[in-house]
C-alpha cells in the first residue's frame, strides 16, 4: 500500500476540478479530453460543494447538451470526484474571494480549496489560469498541462508552455 500524503495515495495526483471540466465530462462522455485524461492516470479529484449546487442548477442545461445516458453519465462523472463540504475551506474564502472578484466572484469556491489543499486546478477558465499566474497564491493547469505533467513533464516546463498559450509571455 502506498503511504498517504494528506489523504493522497503517493503516486496519485490531486487535482481540483473546476466545474467545466466536470460538464465536459458529463456532456462529451469518452468524446471529451478530459475524460481520456481520468480514464488513462491515477488521480484524486476534489470539488467544492458548491460546484455539485451549480451542477444541479445548469442540469436541465446539459442534459439537453448531452446526446444520451445524462444521468449515467453524470453519475459517473461524480463517482470521480471527492465533494469537499465548505467548513473544510471555509477559512479560506475571504483570501480566495480577494483574488476572484477580480475576474468572477464564482470561482471563489475552487480558489478558497486550491489555498486550502496547496494542489492545482484543473480547468479551461482562462482568467482562473491567468490569475494563478498573476498572484501566485494558487496554480491552474488546462487539460493539455495536466495531460503533459501526468506524461513525466516537469511542473516548470508545462507552465512554462502554460503561459505561453494563456498569452502571459
Amino acid at each position: 500500500m502506498a503511504k498517504s500524503r494528506g489523504g493522497v495515495q503517493e503516486g496519485e495526483i490531486a487535482l481540483i476540478l473546476n466545474s467545466n471540466i466536470l460538464f465536459s465530462i458529463v456532456i462529451a462522455g469518452r468524446r471529451s479530453k478530459a475524460y481520456r485524461v481520468v480514464e488513462k492516470y491515477e488521480l484524486e479529484l476534489f470539488m467544492s460543494e458548491e460546484a455539485l449546487i451549480e451542477f444541479h442548477r445548469h442540469a436541465e442545461r446539459l442534459k439537453r447538451y448531452s446526446r444520451k445516458d445524462f444521468e449515467v453519465k453524470a453519475i459517473l462523472a461524480f463517482t470521480l470526484v471527492h465533494i469537499v463540504p465548505r467548513e473544510l475551506y471555509g477559512d479560506r474564502i475571504k483570501e480566495a474571494y480577494s483574488i476572484a472578484k477580480r475576474f468572477d466572484p464564482k470561482d471563489t469556491p475552487f480558489i478558497a480549496l486550491a489555498l486550502k489543499l496547496s494542489i492545482p486546478i484543473w480547468t479551461e477558465d482562462k482568467d482562473i489560469i491567468k490569475y494563478g499566474f498573476q498572484t501566485r497564491k494558487y496554480t491552474a493547469l488546462d487539460t493539455t498541462a495536466v495531460e503533459e505533467l501526468l506524461s513525466g513533464k516537469s511542473l516548470e516546463n508545462v507552465l512554462q508552455k502554460l503561459a505561453l498559450r494563456a498569452g502571459l509571455k
